[in-house]
Formats: C-alpha cells, sequence, structure tokens
C-alpha cells in the first residue's frame, strides 16, 4: 500500500496501519499445540510427551547377579518377594549364587508356569488357586487355547510344592492324585450312595441338609449351565479340566451364570427340594470324558 499521499494527514495514517495489523493478525495461524479456550490454561506439547505412570507397561526383566547380592535384597529392590524370583528362575541354587548369572524379575509378584502336555488354563488356575480370568488379563490371551512349552505369568502364584509337579508322560499326564484336586460340595450326611436301585442307575451321590445350604463347586472350572432339567430340578453344570464335569441338582437357587469362571470352592448355588425329590438335598455327579463315575472315588 502506497502511504505518501496520508503523510499530510495523520488521522487517515494511523487508520491505515490499524487495518494492515489487524489484517496480519486474521492470517496468522495459531500454533497447533495451544488451546484457543478462553479461560483454559495453555500446556505446549512437545514430540515425546512424558508418559504417566498408569501407562507405563509393566515389564518382565533381568538381573545380572552381583558381588553382595541376595535374594531377599534383589526382592527389595524390585517389589517383589523371594518367591516369585524362585518361581521364575526355578534352576536356581538361592544357596549358591553366581556372579553374572541372569534372573529374570517379574512385574509383580506372581510366577511364570511354563504349560505342559494336558495342561489347560482350568487346572492351571486350580493348581495356582486363582481366578482363570486373572491369568488370561495378566496376559493378554482372548481364548483358553494353549501351546505346550508357552510361558504364562499368574499373578499373586507360589511355585508350587515339589511333590505336585506334573510329570508328562508319552500322551497323558500325571500330577497329585484326582482325590486330592475335589472339593465336597456341600456339608450335610450322605443319603443316597452311586450305583443301582430299583433297577436303575443312580448316576451320582445324595448329600442331605437343609434348604439354603450352600453348594460350592468341586474344583475350579467354567458353568456350562444353570437351569431347570427333569427330574434334577434347578441344576448346575461345572466343566473342569481334564475332561472332569460335575452336576448339581436340586437347587434352591443360583449363585453363578452360565459362561461364568468360578474357583474351587465357590458358592455356585444353595441346597433345595426341586424336581424329583424327596427331601432337602444335593444330588452330585462326576463325569469323567464323557462317563459318569462315583464321586466318592475322587473326593478327598
Amino acid at each position: 500500500m502506497n502511504l505518501t499521499k496520508f503523510k499530510s494527514k495523520p488521522l487517515l495514517l494511523l487508520a491505515a496501519l490499524m487495518i494492515i495489523a489487524v489484517a496480519a493478525a486474521a492470517v496468522t495461524p495459531l500454533p497447533q499445540n495451544i488451546d484457543p479456550t478462553p479461560g483454559k490454561a495453555v500446556e505446549v506439547s512437545s514430540d515425546n510427551p512424558p508418559v504417566s505412570d498408569n501407562a507405563q507397561a509393566k515389564v518382565v526383566k533381568n538381573h545380572a547377579i552381583s558381588e553382595g547380592d541376595t535374594l531377599e535384597g534383589i526382592a527389595v529392590k524390585y517389589n517383589i518377594d523371594v518367591d516369585t524370583i524362585l518361581g521364575a528362575n526355578p534352576t536356581i541354587d538361592e544357596n549358591n549364587l553366581q556372579i553374572g548369572d541372569q534372573l529374570i524379575i517379574l512385574p509383580s509378584k506372581g510366577v511364570i508356569h511354563t504349560a505342559d502336555m494336558g495342561d489347560t488354563l482350568w487346572s492351571i488356575a486350580n493348581d495356582y488357586s486363582i481366578d482363570i480370568a486373572a491369568i488370561m488379563a495378566a496376559n493378554a490371551k482372548t481364548s483358553e487355547a494353549l501351546a505346550i512349552d508357552e510361558k504364562l505369568f499368574v499373578p499373586g502364584g507360589k511355585p508350587l510344592p515339589k511333590a505336585e509337579t506334573v510329570v508328562a508322560r508319552a500322551d497323558y499326564q500325571v500330577s497329585r492324585s484326582s482325590a486330592s484336586r475335589f472339593l465336597w460340595p456341600a456339608g450335610g450326611s450322605i443319603s443316597s450312595q452311586f450305583g443301582y436301585r430299583w433297577g436303575r442307575l443312580h448316576a451320582g451321590i445324595d448329600i442331605a441338609d437343609d434348604i439354603g445350604t450352600p453348594v460350592v463347586a468341586a474344583m475350579a472350572g467354567r458353568v456350562v449351565s444353570t437351569n431347570w432339567q427333569s427330574g434334577y430340578g434347578y441344576t448346575v453344570v461345572i466343566e473342569h479340566s481334564r475332561g472332569y464335569e460335575t452336576l448339581y441338582g436340586h437347587l434352591s437357587e443360583f449363585a453363578v451364570s452360565s459362561g461364568q469362571y468360578v474357583r474351587a470352592g465357590q458358592t455356585v448355588a444353595y441346597m433345595g427340594n426341586t424336581g424329583y425329590s424327596t427331601g432337602p438335598h444335593l444330588h452330585f455327579e462326576v463325569h469323567q470324558g464323557g462317563r459318569v463315575i462315583d464321586p466318592l472315588n475322587v473326593l478327598p
């Protein structure tokens, strides 16, 4: 703009300068990292903004043993416990640490479990007395499928006693006896045994007690169904590891729903007198591989 003609007219010159300033401001872009909202504090972002503590992913670390190290001291340093270190490093001799040896340090208290032949998430959850959902969440698993030698972090788990170590064989797996893996599903007295009566198989045992007596899962597993079954009345069926399935009949009320994972000893229902029943009791069945078996053969 030619300002010569405004020199003799100061007011016109001032107005022209103001117009130029306003126009320049209108085309100047705001910095992208500034929020123009009135009254709001402005924070200038950087190319590498800091990550909050909650956003930092927990990771497995390695620790090289140095002179003077003890497992207790290492545990304190990483805010875990000695059992967690031993569980993640099963071959280490805690009484003979070697300088330079590498230890696996887990992100929190727990153990690493290496899946073996026949392992399922249910059996692992039962072994360590933890909810299967917690294992799946800790390992970002979206399915129950396991591969041999797959390593799983079991949060809060403790190393299994040597006597309970699973022994793999050619096509199956043996652990501690089946009986020790089951719990009694309810208190009360046995009013009817497994076997034939009146010319037909009584496929379970009956445990008699008052209506409303808690009924618990005999093993950790997944609830297959909670519904009314002919003869059994209100019934819960739970699927377990190693081909086991348990049935709980003549119930008065459910405490779980179909598809839910349950731990051993968790209340799943309450004793009742529904269906074909001669009095308040729990009808309890155990199936293995599709065959019904005597529950007394596996109960402790």
